[in-house]
């Protein structure tokens, strides 16, 4: 049996491709820092792509360059080369635009990302065909609905391709959960869904796993629980945005998407286009193939209290659909 394991994971393995270029714009920032870090090792990458508007950019490339791997490895800076930095891409993760720290004004940060998208967005639109494109620049609920919108403006758009990378908002719920109930968090699960800020986020207790008691009170305290995460993150950092956490859920994310390429089942915790529930966007566990999005996962017998988060989370989600959208009129 064992051996016949061990043939049936080679032959996976054997089959991959194993040719895929990611490129991470906004590689020299700290969160596409981490992220490359994490991606230099991944088997599937033969060639990984660092792209930045920053000058400490070949520093960081140089520094990725010394940790050995077979993967082919390239660095490019300036706005000027992004159309390079992206040819025969099959992922881009667009990681740059500014988290909030200490001295950045909200108008600032918002300036900034949605600028940065904007950019990426109207490259993107270039390529034939259009490649994964995931963005974790914050804010998603809005960057992403820009996002389509500049694609749909300047070329090539495929719906099937374009997500907001909430996988962060999983694994704050898996963890969570784990830790109030004394489980180990790798057997843990709980689906979010809805969008990706503090409003809109909506974690199901009610189809978690493994299945543990949860009354309304204990719904609602955990629910607001979860919801304060990066507040508290923001005070234990002194002011700082999580990072290390947000750049592991985009190596999961990449992760999940070579596997669709090489034709195996996948799913993303992910912000897409999604009208089922008049918002015109939405997000949760996406089913995933070699082409983009499949089918968001579905979900029944919800709590009472579920039902009501969702319903409050609609107009929320709409108003920040809409601002994205707005950015764009205003440009």
């Amino acid at each position: 049996m064992n051996k016949l394991i061990s043939r049936k994971l080679f032959q996976v393995y054997a089959t991959s491709k194993k040719h895929y270029q990611v490129t991470v714009v906004g590689g020299a920032s700290d969160i596409g820092q981490t992220l490359c870090l994490l991606l230099r090792a991944e088997p599937a990458i033969t060639k990984l792509v660092v792209h930045d508007t920053r000058g400490q950019t070949p520093g960081v490339v140089l520094d990725l360059s010394h940790i050995p791997t077979e993967a082919n490895l390239q660095g490019y800076t300036g706005e000027d080369t992004l159309d390079r930095a992206l040819k025969n891409a099959h992922i881009v993760i667009g990681a740059g635009g500014l988290i909030r720290k200490p001295g950045i004004t909200e108008k600032l940060w918002l300036s900034a990302n949605t600028s940065f998208v904007k950019t990426l967005a109207t490259k993107v639109a270039k390529l034939e065909p259009m490649p994964f494109l995931g963005i974790v620049t914050e804010p998603i609920n809005s960057v992403i609905p820009m996002a389509a919108e500049v694609l749909r403006n300047h070329g090539e758009y495929d719906p099937r391709k374009l997500f907001g990378i909430t996988g962060i908002d999983a694994l704050r719920a898996q963890t969570l959960y784990a830790a109030q109930n004394n489980f180990n968090p790798r057997n843990c699960m709980v689906p979010v869904i809805g969008g990706h800020s503090d409003k809109t986020a909506i974690p199901l207790l009610s189809q978690s796993q493994p299945d543990s008691a949860f009354d309304a009170k204990m719904s609602q305290e955990f629910t607001l629980k979860f919801r304060k995460t990066d507040d508290r993150i923001l005070r234990a950092k002194r002011g700082f945005s999580p990072i290390l956490s947000v750049a592991f859920s985009a190596l999961l994310f990449t992760r999940s998407v070579l596997d669709a390429l090489d034709g195996r089942p996948a799913r993303v915790n992910a912000f897409i286009e999604n009208n089922d529930f008049g918002t015109s966007y939405f997000g949760g566990l996406v089913h995933i193939n070699h082409v983009g999005v499949k089918e968001m996962q579905r979900y029944t017998s919800l709590t009472q209290y579920e039902c009501q988060l969702l319903e409050r989370s609609f107009d929320e989600l709409r108003r920040d659909v809409l601002k994205g959208k707005k950015v764009l009129e205003l440009a």
